[in-house]
């Protein structure tokens, strides 16, 4: 075996070792991450999305609350969307309201003519 060979079996065998131990020693979770996963009561909401609405439009929760907005999806899909909260999901959203204030929501999916208004509100008090 001349030289170059040995070099790239050597170099194929030290990157298989990397991603082997890679794969199989996974930094443990830290505890503040853990610790993070909020331990109170989900509350759920259900939104129905339809051409061009959402009902309801104003939903109210306290700050600190773990809220999931189940989205039914009347006659196509709508999803929601709330940028400012970095929240996206087309037939549910789960987050907690850790920031106070008004937050407008728009449409996930494109449904038609006259969905550029289809939007609802978020108040977190």
């Amino acid at each position: 075996m001349n030289f170059k060979n040995l070099l790239i079996l050597s170099t194929a065998i030290l990157i298989g070792f990397v991603l082997v131990m890679f794969i199989y020693l996974k930094p443990e979770k830290k505890t503040e991450e853990i610790s993070r996963v909020p331990t109170e009561k989900l509350r759920e909401i259900i939104v129905d999305a339809s051409k061009f609405e959402y009902n309801p439009s104003v939903i109210t929760v306290k700050k600190g609350e773990r809220i999931k907005l189940i989205i039914n999806n009347t006659d196509t899909l709508h999803g929601i969307r709330i940028p400012e909260l970095e929240i996206n999901g087309n037939d549910f959203v789960e987050f907690v309201a850790e920031k106070t204030g008004e937050f407008t929501w728009y449409y996930n999916n494109f449904c038609g003519q006259g969905h550029q208004q289809m939007q609802g509100k978020l108040i977190i008090e």
